[in-house]
């Protein structure tokens, strides 16, 4: 019998591929060779290609009737002389965005930019670069922190906003507000919120579930103002014509932040300074503010106002903001789990107390090692599992995992709780320490998060072997 040939993969057989890349880069920008010509921005500037490469490369040159040389919406096919490139106006299209977009055409090489991913996502569905538009998606959806979730916001925006964008843009201008609502005390901070457009502010500030206070609401929409004024020095210091350029940049926004809804003497200190709000709407708010301090008791009279009266309903003014996030980066305990936030801290004392995420099993790792490596010396801690049929619970510490000389590792805690937040349906339980010398264990090969609790007569010893554990979401803040 003859021997049949093997089929062997070795690198020598993609040893040219450096060498085509550059050449397909030089086709790219041969003018020469051309036979298409696109006619892009306001500006007419031109860029070349070759009809066969985006043939290969691009479904709306693919998809075409007869006599048609593509089907890009948008734009305007204009016939040409014999030997002569074919236009191909595309009006709405920046030439920068353009030229990387044909470089990816003919190399597969791009170097994604935050500002200008949805453009690009815009412009590989329009032209049918399938494997682009997944690579901006998977882009976003990757890389979207509290650094650049501004620049998305602004970005998807200037999207929007283009008829022929809509499409794709919809669905990411709700992922990012509602990541920056779930980060908000820190995304206000940004340059890139600072410099957010009056549009884009108004889509930040008017969400419901925004994580902000309302005061913090003003003061982040005083320093957008601020800063769009070109103005730095405190209430108290400006000029009359600084006042005026700030109140310029307040007077669109100012209507969407929940004025009613601010502390009183936050209102009289920070607020009614500026002289952003209209006089008729200040008297309304302590109005509003003398009538429910009257029906409460003297304790309680500088709470902030809940207003009464038919605009209650009808309102956004007098409607309370739905739920803050106060642990931060939680991929647990986010949308329809945010509450559950709220049962953490009240068993930590503590109604508002903002927490940072300090360990994630899926970033850093399932290995117990992993675990102490980015929890020890931390306390306060919660312990967050989410098991694999979503069940969450876990366990909190008062005092920080570490070594100890004591016999079996053991560490005292005076406040140290398990807790099952949904488990079989039934409401959030907290499991009270009864043994507080054996509250927790410090061990190198698990997390024992607290060690001996009592309910019902019932002792157990609760403990996360990471290394075989079927959790499937570990965080610890």
């Amino acid at each position: 019998m003859g021997s049949r040939a093997q089929s062997v993969i070795c690198d020598k057989v993609l040893a040219g591929l450096p060498q085509l890349l550059d050449d397909l880069q030089k086709l790219s920008e041969d003018q020469d060779t051309a036979d298409i010509v696109f006619v892009l921005g306001t500006g007419e500037e031109r860029v070349y290609a070759h009809r066969i490469i985006l043939m290969a490369r691009c479904k709306s040159f693919q998809n075409t009737k007869r006599g048609e040389i593509c089907r890009i919406p948008g734009c305007t096919v204009s016939t040409s002389a014999p030997g002569t490139p074919t236009p191909i106006r595309l009006p709405h299209i920046e030439p920068d965005i353009f030229r990387q977009f044909i470089l990816y055409v003919y190399t597969a090489k791009i170097m994604l930019q935050d500002s200008k991913v949805f453009e690009m996502m815009t412009l590989a569905q329009d032209m049918g670069v399938e494997e682009l538009k997944i690579a901006c998606e998977d882009h976003v959806s990757k890389t979207m922190s509290v650094a650049n979730a501004c620049t998305f916001l602004t970005a998807v925006m200037e999207i929007k906003e283009k008829a022929c964008g809509a499409k794709c843009a919809a669905s990411f201008l709700d992922k990012c507000i509602t990541y920056i609502a779930e980060n908000a005390s820190e995304c206000v901070k940004t340059n890139a919120f600072l410099n957010l457009t009056k549009e884009g502010l108004i889509q930040v500030i008017s969400y419901d579930n925004l994580g902000l206070e309302e005061e913090d609401v003003w003061r982040c929409v005083l320093a957008w103002a601020k800063n769009q004024a070109g103005v730095t020095q405190p209430t108290a210091h400006w000029t009359e014509e600084e006042r005026q350029r700030v109140c310029q940049y307040l007077a669109p926004v100012i209507s969407h932040v929940r004025l009613f809804l601010i502390d009183s003497q936050v209102f009289a200190e920070e607020v009614e300074p500026t002289g952003a709000v209209p006089i008729e709407l200040s008297l309304e708010r302590y109005r509003r503010a003398a009538l429910h301090s009257n029906k409460l008791p003297t304790a309680a009279a500088s709470a902030v106002p809940v207003p009464t009266g038919p605009l209650t309903e009808n309102d956004k003014r007098l409607q309370p903001r739905l739920m803050l996030n106060l642990f931060h980066g939680s991929a647990i305990l986010k949308n329809d789990k945010i509450h559950f936030q709220g049962t953490l801290n009240g068993w930590f004392g503590a109604a508002k107390q903002t927490w940072r995420m300090v360990y994630r099993a899926s970033t850093n790792g399932f290995a117990a090692s992993a675990f102490h490596r980015h929890c020890d010396g931390v306390a306060p801690l919660f312990i967050i599992a989410l098991s694999s049929n979503g069940a969450i619970s876990g366990g909190f510490t008062d005092v920080a995992f570490a070594k100890t000389n004591r016999k079996g590792g053991y560490l005292h805690s005076e406040k140290a709780f398990l807790f099952a937040l949904n488990y079989n349906n039934e409401p959030p339980t907290k499991f009270d320490i009864v043994k507080k010398p054996y509250a927790i264990c410090y061990h190198p090969d698990r997390v024992q998060l607290v060690a001996v609790i009592e309910q019902d007569r019932l002792v157990a010893v609760a403990a996360v072997r990471l290394s075989s554990s079927p959790i499937q979401r570990l965080e610890a803040e």
